[in-house]
């Protein structure tokens, strides 16, 4: 269906609604706006006798709304606020159940860490302006948590590695659901943007926290991802990710579109931690939007298809 434009129409009623007589029904006939709008959407006309009434247009608007909603079984697919640790308010994810899967086969699974400078953002930014990046993933058969984490607090000692150490304990539970979410715990991309990126590399590149002579049966689990995902490479690179990172460990995309004006995500941290992944000789690539001296896709590929083609090939996905 043709979509009427919601605030032109909303307005469209309201004042057809206000000047509406006691003893007649405005109809195409008589009312120039309904005539307009007739024009413009013939379906209206519900009992096809060549008049819109206002009743027929209301019903038309009402009905072109509802079918713009977001489909119940995609809300119906989201588990949010799953609690990962009782340590700290903020620690709580959300998982969205892979859409496509081999029979009796587990899926592999994107984790997300928002930005936000350690002082703000929400899981929920993963499915904001379309969830391009989410669907995507789900699409390719994985399935997908976004998590939350502590901010920056320094009355009560929330400092950068502690933060760290609170996104591990997310991975290590994650990890633990492996049987009732059906998610494969040998095939874990997570990435994120800005602090997120930061995240995402501390992960893969410093000690693991599994403790396995823990009580805890999740800390006994590994908190480190099979493949490491940058967006928007951040200020901090120098001190909370390429010093951790050392030969033979997970493989690392990064995407930044960021122009030299950026200082906060200037290009230059993405080619930092991007040169000391090739002295390391693991695996990476990054590409760039057109702002900044980083490679664009070829024609026919976006950053995203390059990323799900690096994710799936890291992950010995076919």
């Amino acid at each position: 269906m043709n979509h009427p434009s919601t605030p032109a129409c909303a307005a469209l009623l309201t004042l057809l609604t206000a000047s509406l007589p006691a003893h007649a029904e405005p109809t195409s006939e008589n009312e120039g706006r309904i005539k307009a709008y007739f024009k413009r959407f013939p379906d209206a006309d519900n009992n096809k006798n060549g008049v819109l009434t206002f009743t027929e247009l209301k019903n038309h608007y009402a009905k072109s709304r509802e079918e713009k909603k977001p489909a119940k079984e995609d809300n119906r697919k989201l588990h949010p606020d799953i609690r990962y640790s009782n340590e700290h308010k903020r620690n709580v994810l959300d998982f969205y159940p892979a859409k496509v899967t081999k029979k009796n086969a587990a899926a592999p699974l994107f984790v997300w860490f928002h930005g936000g400078g350690f002082r703000q953002g929400d899981k929920s930014s993963i499915g904001r302006g379309g969830g391009k990046m989410l669907k995507a993933y789900q699409e390719a058969g994985y399935a997908v948590t976004s998590c939350n984490y502590p901010f920056l607090d320094i009355r009560t000692g929330m400092g950068y590695l502690e933060i760290m150490k609170h996104c591990g304990r997310a991975m290590q539970f994650i990890r633990s659901k492996a049987g009732e979410w059906n998610i494969d715990p040998e095939k874990i991309c997570v990435g994120g943007a800005s602090a997120g990126a930061l995240i995402s590399e501390w992960l893969a590149y410093s000690d693991d926290l599994a403790t396995p002579d823990s009580k805890d049966t999740v800390r006994k689990l590994s908190s480190r991802p099979n493949v490491a995902i940058s967006h928007m490479q951040p200020l901090g690179t120098d001190m909370l990710a390429e010093p951790f990172m050392d030969q033979g460990e997970a493989p690392l995309f990064i995407y930044s579109n960021s122009p030299s004006s950026d200082r906060l995500h200037h290009p230059k941290y993405a080619e930092l931690i991007r040169d000391r992944a090739k002295q390391l000789k693991i695996p990476c690539v990054a590409v760039g939007g057109g702002r900044n001296s980083l490679p664009k896709p070829v024609e026919g590929k976006t950053w995203l298809s390059l990323q799900l083609e690096f994710c799936a090939k890291h992950l010995g996905l076919k």
